[in-house]
């Protein structure tokens, strides 16, 4: 008999371990989609995962929204699906970078040639838009300096310009005013991006002779705003802070944004399907990676040529496999998934 209750017991620790670490899992993942309506077979799959509490929420893209009303459907949906607020996430600059075409609004250079007021009220309108539209999570503002004027921040319009000071001025009003709106922001792309040429998008981007400490500037003079919410760290390669990993699998990288920079906050990846991870990483090393490095939310955009079907369910595979390897510690998924619940209940 004693022996029969002590398995019993087991099996129930076991049964509560598995359940705790699954539903930690989920609150790391953020999966782009198909399908652009309610009715559309890729929407109505990713609202499965929501509703399995697989994923913690999704990216959206220019081929998810058709209409604004369709759009709205969409997100009051996936919203309503789970218990615990789903992160509807959005990349909405301004300029060039924004997914729909029904609102628009300036770019990060042209703002920066208005008065700080004025910068106020575009980024007001774009707080009050993206609450109507049901978006929470704004992947904005970008603080890299226009450093190089062949970049893909220089040529985009991305940039508020060279001047720390002046970036993170504008980056302040941005997240100010979408934190109003209880709209989640993210400045990026750490540790720089602004004096490089080639794009991460397409592979792999090497910063090492290109950087300059004042490009970590941003991030020193914002790490004590109250309100900033995450930081986004890039698929740059420098060797400045590792010698072997780009920053996003870099724990070297992201150690030195918690404790040379002295940010405490939420940690995102930048999209883990750009080339610069995708060619030349498996999926395990992926996971393995970001994790151990100290990446809080893993962002796959499954939209740059992806097609990786049961993405969230191979994710939580890989991680609890790991787990019990000793590779990843159990220790760091429950400090994600409290720092990423504790962003929540700020929705």
């Amino acid at each position: 008999m004693k022996k029969i209750i002590l398995t019993f017991i087991f099996l129930l620790t076991f049964t509560s371990f598995a359940q705790d670490i699954d539903k930690q899992i989920s609150q790391k993942i953020i999966l782009g989609f198909n399908g652009n309506s309610v009715n559309s077979k890729g929407f109505k799959d990713i609202l499965k995962q929501v509703q399995k509490d697989e994923i913690s929420g999704v990216i959206l893209f220019q081929k998810n929204i058709k209409s604004k009303e369709e759009l709205i459907k969409m997100n009051e949906a996936l919203q309503n699906a789970s218990k615990t607020p789903v992160f509807i996430a959005i990349d909405n600059e301004g300029g060039k970078i924004q997914r729909f075409d029904f609102y628009k609004y300036k770019s990060a250079k042209e703002v920066s040639k208005s008065s700080l007021d004025e910068a106020k009220k575009e980024y007001s309108k774009m707080a009050d838009d993206l609450s109507e539209l049901k978006i929470n999570f704004n992947f904005a503002p970008c603080v890299d300096l226009s450093l190089e004027k062949n970049s893909i921040i220089s040529k985009k319009e991305r940039s508020y310009g060279d001047n720390p000071k002046i970036v993170s001025d504008y980056s302040k009003i941005f997240i100010e005013e979408m934190n109003k709106k209880n709209i989640i922001t993210s400045i990026k792309h750490f540790p720089g991006h602004g004096n490089t040429k080639d794009d991460t998008h397409k592979g792999f981007v090497n910063s090492t002779e290109t950087f300059l400490d004042k490009e970590l500037e941003p991030y020193s003079l914002l790490k004590s705003y109250d309100k900033m919410n995450t930081v986004m760290v890039s698929h740059i390669f420098n060797k400045n802070f590792d010698e072997k990993y780009p920053a996003s699998l870099s724990k070297k990288t992201i150690d030195f944004l918690k404790n040379d920079i002295g940010f405490k906050g939420v940690i995102v990846s930048d999209d883990l399907d750009m080339g610069a991870i995708k060619k030349n990483y498996s999926l395990k090393e992926i996971i393995e990676k970001t994790t151990t490095s100290g990446v809080d939310i893993l962002i796959f955009s499954n939209n740059i040529g992806a097609k990786n079907k049961n993405l969230a369910k191979k994710i939580h595979k890989i991680i609890k496999e790991e787990i019990k390897k000793g590779n990843i510690q159990k220790e760091d998924i429950e400090t994600s998934y409290k720092k990423i619940m504790a962003l929540k209940e700020t929705l």
